[in-house]
């Protein structure tokens, strides 16, 4: 598993609390998350990210128990693709390139890989344009690619086709099968019928609280 938790509780205020008793995620292919808007998806999401610290009995990742201190650096093997593309207002090719160069990566390993995940998600045409002279569905792949290209251990994305027309969100869903052979993924969403295409696995979340557990 490269997640085992036991007891994470989060709460905003009053109005809202998550409160997962047990979860384990596998390794292996997509984890999907779905529910309706409210139910804690993105929560949930955000503290498998360590981008929001809840408190937890027990909370495992790849084997190793995780402790308060060590959420920083955990942020750099594991990253988040948020619903709503944010991209740099330099170039795309500048934006697939910064997390290499933010972890010093040589020159020209950095240009081989912003082409090599360029390629892959089908984004070579707009590596010299700037976020505002692309669509949204190559927005999105370009957020996809940067969250891919330091190799991290696991993307967690949130929505990642809700506002887009239907041939972005299939090119996005094959790119997602392709990918997930050498990372995992796991996905939140809405729309349970794009989960079940996708997803080896997937859990049903209402009011903070995991419901079932479904494999496909």
């Amino acid at each position: 598993m490269i997640y085992e938790i036991e007891e994470l509780c989060f709460s905003y205020d009053a109005r809202f609390s998550l409160k997962i008793p047990h979860l384990e995620i596998p390794r292996e292919g997509i984890t999907g998350i779905v529910g309706p808007s409210g139910s804690g998806k993105s929560t949930l999401l955000m503290n498998l990210a360590f981008l929001q610290k809840g408190s937890w009995k027990s909370f495992k990742f790849c084997g190793k128990e995780v402790k308060p201190e060590d959420l920083k650096s955990l942020r750099r093997i594991v990253t988040y693709v948020s619903q709503h593309p944010i991209l740099f207002s330099t170039t795309i090719k500048e934006n697939l390139s910064y997390p290499l160069k933010l972890r010093r990566i040589p020159k020209d390993v950095v240009e081989k890989s912003v082409y090599k995940i360029s390629r892959l998600l089908q984004i070579e045409h707009v590596l010299n344009s700037r976020p505002w002279e692309i669509s949204g569905g190559e927005a999105q792949r370009v957020c996809i690619g940067r969250a891919l290209i330091f190799k991290p251990k696991v993307v967690l994305l949130d929505e990642p086709t809700s506002n887009l027309d239907e041939e972005n969100e299939s090119i996005i869903e094959k790119i997602l099968r392709d990918i997930s052979t050498d990372t995992k993924l796991i996905i939140v969403s809405h729309n349970k019928h794009q989960i079940r295409r996708l997803c080896d696995t997937h859990f049903v979340m209402k009011n903070g609280m995991l419901l079932q557990n479904t494999q496909r």
